[in-house]
Order: structure tokens, then C-alpha cells, then sequence
């Protein structure tokens, strides 16, 4: 009932509204000693280690806030969702190019780094597509079934990350369907290998070069730009990548291309997580 209820509160705040509290709340995260402060400043000054000082705290900054504005908007992602209503709050790039490529009788799959806000890709692909997400359960039934329901009412079908889930997976890419996920987190040990993330070891997903192996599939990297001063969301969509070489460079190629995207909007990135854990690096978060 919580959770309804907050959710209830932030859907009828106007986004600009939110915006403005969300810059509130990110001076007082970055001023104040908190974790999500401490690990970010890690992975920061760990992947950016030519950076000032400076530079390291204007992009902890925006990243704070970005991760802020993803809790202050599930009103927004997990409500109504009457934004898809909204003229110009939500810009799409490219998707002409998955369209081309779903035409082609091939499957899709489509890979993201957690930038911006990842509901809003989404609920656009449950609209457009018939898509499958692998989905990892919170651990608040209460909340698990608030994301299940607007999930499914955006007309995605989720699955578990485990065998059961990659057999639908793989199943769905098979019949020409498409299959987005958000392959940039550390997977469980076992499923997934040592690679290379802005010149350092992390341990990263291999999922995506098995599925594009065993299916022949598309493979085509999504991001989502949250626009200044609450206008509203960018979906961009880019060229295909063979990422099914071999698993190992298939993993580096997917890293790479994430870095190269968070080097368009490092701010906008979710540097919260410990990205580095399970390598000999886990140290910088003690």
C-alpha cells in the first residue's frame, strides 16, 4: 500500500516540478556522506583518472541527480503513464533501423546501459514491439507487483534470469521477435566473464554473444537521454554490431560500445553500482 501511494503522489506532481525537487534532493545526496555518494566517486575517479577533482564532482553531481530522477519518477513509469500522450516529451532516433530489421524475418536483440531512465525504453518498445525483458525480482513483493502490472499493461512480457528465462529468450529471438536488456550490471558468478571497461577488469555479462550466436538475431545498442529542465526523454537507437565473433570479444565489443556512449552523457549514467565488485578492484569501495 506504500508504495501505491507514493507512487499515486509523484504521478500528479508535474514533471517540471519533479525536476526541481530532484536538484534539491541531489545537493543534499552530494553533500552528505551516503553510499550511493561514496561508490560513485570510486568508479569515477577509477575510470576517469585523468580528471580533476573538479571534473569528477560535476559529473557525480548530475549523476546523483539523473539516479534521483529515476525514483522521483516512477509516478510517471509505473502510473498512468499519460507522458505518452504528451507532444514532444518523448523524441525517438533511428528506430527506423530495428523496424528494417525486424522486417527482415530476423530476431532483434537490443542492449542498454542504465542511462536516463530505462522504464521509458521500455514502455516505447511495449507499445511498438513484442518484446521480452529478462527481470530481476525486487525483493518487496509489494513493489514487484506494481513494476509486473504496469510492465505487462505496456505490453512487455518479462522473464527470470535464469535457464527457463534464456529458453524464452533464445525461443523468442527464433521466431523473430525482439529482446531487450540491460546487460551492463555484474551478472551472478558463473554467468558472465573477466573484460575490459575503461581500461579496467569487470567482470561482465556474456548472455548477449551466446543469444546472437545461437539465433542469428540483429544486435543493436538503445539509450535513453533524459532532456534539460523536465522536457522530457530521447530514445536513441543505433546501427547494428556483430557481437557473436566469439564470446569473449562479443563481451569487449558490447563494453566498448558502452563506453562509448557513456562518453556522450557521463552524467546521465548510474555510476551508484559496483561495477567492479567480483575483480581485484572491489577494494576501491572499501
Amino acid at each position: 500500500m506504500l508504495y501505491k501511494l507514493i507512487i499515486k503522489i509523484l504521478g500528479v506532481i508535474p514533471y517540471k516540478g519533479l525536476f526541481y525537487i530532484g536538484k534539491v534532493l541531489a545537493l543534499l545526496l552530494h553533500t552528505l556522506p551516503n553510499k550511493h555518494k561514496k561508490i560513485s566517486k570510486a568508479n569515477l575517479e577509477l575510470v576517469f583518472p585523468h580528471k580533476t577533482s573538479l571534473q569528477i564532482n560535476s559529473i557525480l553531481r548530475d549523476s546523483l541527480f539523473h539516479s534521483i530522477m529515476n525514483m522521483l519518477e516512477a509516478g510517471l513509469v509505473w502510473g498512468n503513464q499519460v507522458y505518452k500522450k504528451k507532444p514532444g516529451f518523448i523524441n525517438v532516433k533511428n528506430f527506423s533501423k530495428i523496424e528494417t530489421a525486424l522486417s527482415s524475418n530476423k530476431g532483434v536483440l537490443l542492449f542498454t546501459p542504465h542511462i536516463g531512465n530505462i522504464e521509458i525504453i521500455i514502455n516505447f518498445l511495449g507499445q511498438h514491439t513484442d518484446c521480452t525483458i529478462p527481470y530481476t525480482q525486487p525483493k518487496n513483493k509489494d513493489l514487484d507487483k506494481i513494476i509486473t502490472n504496469s510492465r505487462n499493461k505496456s505490453g512487455v512480457k518479462m522473464v527470470d534470469i535464469n535457464v527457463s528465462g534464456i529458453k524464452e529468450m533464445l525461443s523468442a529471438l527464433k521466431n523473430k521477435k525482439l529482446v531487450a536488456v540491460a546487460s551492463d550490471q555484474v551478472p551472478k558468478k558463473g554467468a558472465g566473464i573477466i573484460s575490459k571497461f575503461f581500461n579496467s577488469e569487470i567482470y561482465s555479462m556474456s548472455l548477449l554473444p551466446k543469444l546472437q550466436q545461437r539465433t542469428g538475431c540483429v544486435a543493436h545498442l538503445m539509450y535513453c537521454e533524459r532532456k534539460e529542465n523536465g522536457k522530457g526523454f530521447v530514445i536513441h537507437f543505433d546501427s547494428k554490431i556483430d557481437l557473436s565473433s566469439n564470446i569473449q570479444d562479443g563481451v569487449d565489443k558490447m563494453n566498448n560500445e558502452f563506453e562509448k556512449c557513456i562518453m556522450k552523457l557521463p552524467g546521465q549514467y548510474s555510476w551508484e553500482y559496483k561495477k567492479f565488485k567480483r575483480t581485484k578492484l572491489d577494494s576501491i569501495y572499501k
